[in-house]
Parts: C-alpha cells; sequence; structure tokens
C-alpha cells in the first residue's frame, strides 16, 4: 500500500473512534458478550438430554451471534415442550 493510503486509512480510523465511537465499539462487544454468555447459561440449564446439550453448546460456541439467536428463537422453545 501507498503511504499516503496508509495515512488516509488511519486517519479514517481515528476519526471514527473520536466522539464516542470507541465508547459505543465497546458497548457493542460487552452486550454481544452478555448475549453470548446468557445463551450458554440457558443451554446449560435446559431441561434436554446430554447429548442435545453439548451439540447446542457446538453451535453456540462455532458461531457465537448466530448460534446464540437460533437458542433463543429455536431451542429453547424445543427444551420447554
Amino acid at each position: 500500500m501507498s503511504p499516503q493510503l496508509v495515512h488516509a486509512l488511519s486517519d479514517q480510523n481515528v476519526t471514527l473512534l473520536e466522539g464516542g465511537g470507541l465508547v459505543l465499539l465497546v458497548l457493542g462487544t460487552l452486550a454481544l458478550l452478555a448475549f453470548w454468555v446468557a445463551a450458554v447459561i440457558s443451554v446449560l440449564a435446559a431441561p434436554v438430554g446430554c447429548g442435545a446439550k453439548i451439540l447446542w453448546l457446538l453451535v453456540v460456541f462455532s458461531l457465537p451471534f448466530l448460534g446464540s439467536v437460533l437458542w433463543f428463537v429455536a431451542g429453547r422453545r424445543t427444551a420447554a415442550v
């Protein structure tokens, strides 16, 4: 990459992090982490068999956001039945 392009990209990144951008990034990351932890705890507490728990934990660990969403949308419903 050319030095001018690197300088322009670094200026753009600094601009994005100024004015609360870093705060939003940290808060968003913490929210996603809390959602993932809640999904793991929910899977572990669910009244399903050991095999189903292992399968759901593999899904949640391998696809952190999507796996958590899938658990709360579909997995909990099947665990309650």
